[in-house]
């Protein structure tokens, strides 16, 4: 009786040192996991500017005075390793796109067109680091660019005229709602270590660049008439594109909470049995 006893006190402890080695490894694999996305993956905000220009490609719109407008760029996003330097960060922000066209109609009239309009853009950029250091990092960046037109204005300024002005809310007849370019660039990376949290700070110029053409179905087709009569006229294309530049600010958790140091000895039960 008391060598059964002694086996199966025997085999309740391997059960049990096999559950408690089964249970610290599972629990090493998930802290492990969580401490690789803690320490490389985090989401932010982000603000700058946006400098938009028009560009026409019919020849007589492109010989105009075509200027730069200044808007503000603001938004969310969340970055994430893909492979050793290279990370992907979407994000989601308000951009003002647009330009500003001006120039003199007959030689005795000075005409200035404005078109501002408020974007929904959605990116989807990628990030190169040229450094290993853990303090400031040189990278580039380029990516898909999507964006949804929420508002805007067309003005239109021609002192001297039978219509001396107009202002115009902008829809889908006098501009096409949606967007599709790229977007590229460099910056730095500053990370800054405070208690368990560790700021990234990232700083970056870089240009976007449209593909779709921002003049309206209506008029491609001739069925919506130009604001700007003047010089303004629908032959050929007319996209976005301009320069930019973004600070942003996100942060990474560095604590970790060891929940699995109970397992990492083990102390096995007494087994008590009568000598009789």
């Amino acid at each position: 009786m008391a060598l059964q006893k002694i086996a199966h006190g025997s085999t309740q402890m391997k059960k049990e040192v096999t559950m408690n080695k089964l249970l610290f490894i599972i629990c090493l694999l998930l802290q492990g996991l969580v401490s690789v996305v803690q320490a490389q993956s985090y989401y932010g905000i982000k603000g700058g500017i946006n400098m938009p220009r028009l560009h026409y490609t019919d020849k007589n719109l492109h010989k105009l005075g075509h200027d730069f407008m200044l808007g503000p760029s603001i938004g969310v996003f969340f970055e994430y390793p893909i492979q050793n330097h290279i990370t992907i960060a979407p994000e989601a922000n308000y951009q003002q796109r647009g330009g500003a066209t001006s120039y003199h109609y007959s030689q005795q009239y000075n005409i200035s067109y404005q078109l501002e309009a408020n974007y929904l853009s959605v990116r989807i950029p990628c990030f190169g680091y040229w450094s290993n250091s853990s303090v400031i990092s040189p990278y580039w960046f380029v990516g898909p660019d999507f964006g949804y037109v929420l508002s805007g204005q067309i003005s239109l300024s021609q002192p001297g005229l039978d219509i001396p002005g107009s202002h115009v809310a902008i829809n889908k007849s006098n501009l096409n709602q949606l967007y599709v370019g790229c977007l590229g660039g460099v910056g730095l990376r500053f990370n800054i270590s405070i208690s368990y949290i560790t700021f990234v700070l990232k700083t970056d110029v870089g240009i976007n660049w449209g593909f779709s053409d921002t003049f309206s179905k209506g008029e491609q087709e001739e069925t919506a008439n130009p604001t700007n009569v003047h010089a303004y006229n629908n032959q050929g294309h007319r996209f976005s594109r301009g320069l930019e530049a973004h600070l942003s600010i996100g942060f990474i958790s560095r604590r970790s909470d060891d929940v699995c140091l109970h397992f990492n000895t083990y102390k096995p039960k007494k087994i008590k049995f009568n000598s009789r």
